[in-house]
Parts: structure tokens; sequence; C-alpha cells
């Protein structure tokens, strides 16, 4: 479970690097998640190392790693949590590269227009500003035979709530592998102890 949630949040990372473009915000927010990925996964590779060899040793490494590990990523966590909306405004920021583009080439916000079922950057007025009529992107079902059918809602704000819903739901899934970590870490300490009395009854 902990190791499926590890790659998730990684592949998380991966998809904001790859997919946007991003500035310095949102790299290190990517980096963030990939980060504390990584670092479980590499921490619990060291505790069943330590486990399937019954190394006394290996296994007390394993819990001082992790409880810096869980301490690094609960830091990490918080802040991500208290910076979602400063996170989500930016990462939305490629949405004002695609309207740009589409003052230059119309078809360039089509895709977002679809996606969230809004028009324009904060509104549709934003085509009647520039002289432009707003596209059937605009229209409920592409339907722009009737100005009741005009969708209101700017993208802006819309591909910004998306960003938000989603930080907020990966951030809850780093929280509760977090909490996995440290039940694991009690156990690491139950099967430490276990080696431990072993050795001492074989040693006698």
């Amino acid at each position: 479970m902990v190791y499926l949630l590890a790659l998730v949040l990684i592949s998380f990372g991966i998809y904001i690097l790859c997919s946007y473009d991003t500035n310095e915000i949102g790299s290190m927010t990517a980096y963030a998640y990939i980060g504390i990925g990584v670092a479980t996964l590499v921490i619990f590779l060291l505790g069943c190392l330590g486990a399937i060899r019954e190394n006394v040793c290996c296994t007390v490494t394993f819990l001082v790693f992790l409880y810096v590990i869980i301490l690094a990523q609960a830091a990490v966590a918080f802040l991500l949590i208290r910076g979602e909306n400063s996170v989500a405004s930016n990462l939305a920021n490629s949405l004002d590269t695609a309207w740009e583009e589409e003052l230059k080439s119309p078809g360039a916000m089509s895709l977002y227009e679809n996606w969230f079922d809004c028009c324009g950057r904060a509104s549709p007025q934003d085509y009647i500003v520039n002289e432009r009529l707003p596209p059937a992107t605009c229209f409920k079902n592409n339907d722009n035979t009737k100005t009741e059918n005009l969708i209101t809602n700017g993208c802006r704000i819309e591909f910004e709530n998306y960003w938000i819903d989603l930080l907020h739901i990966f951030n809850i899934l780093a929280w509760i592998m977090i909490a996995l970590e440290f039940i694991s870490s009690i156990i690491a300490c139950c099967l430490c102890n276990s080696i431990r009395n072993d050795n001492r009854r074989a040693y006698f």
C-alpha cells in the first residue's frame, strides 16, 4: 500500500513537469511530490532488506532513517497544504499562455473550453474586447444559434479550481502515506525487539 501511494505521488509530480509549462513554484511542487515518493521507496527498501536478513543493525538503521524521513515528509506535506491556492494559481498560468496563442491563432483555447465548459480567459467578454465573437466552444453543446447557450464562466478560474482539487487529493494521499509509514515504524520496532530476543535466546 505504501509503495503504491509512493508511486502515485511520483507519477503526479512527473505529470506536472511533463504536461505543463511550469514556473519555479510549479516545478518545486512537482519535485516535492517526487521527493516524498522516492524517499519512501528507498527507505522501505532498506527496511525490507533488514527484515529479510533479520539483522538488528539494519532494522535499527531503517527506523532511524524512517523517523527522519517522516519528519521531513510531514514538513513538506504541511507546506504543500498551506500553499495549495498559491501553487494552483501558478500551475494555472499555462492557460494564460493558451489565451495569448488564441489571440494569435484562433482555436488554442478550445481544449480548455471543451474540458471545463468555460469561455475566454475570465469571461466571454475577453473575446468581445478583442473584436471577436465567442467561438462555438463557448456555447453549450457547441450550439451558438441561441444566445442563452453562451457559457459565462471564465476558463482561468475553472482551471485554477481544477488544480486546487487535484492538489488537495494528492496532499491527502501524502498524509495517508506518512501515517502508514508511522504505523510501519511501530511494526519495525516490534520486529527489531523480536529479533534481538531471538538472538539472546540463541546465545544462551
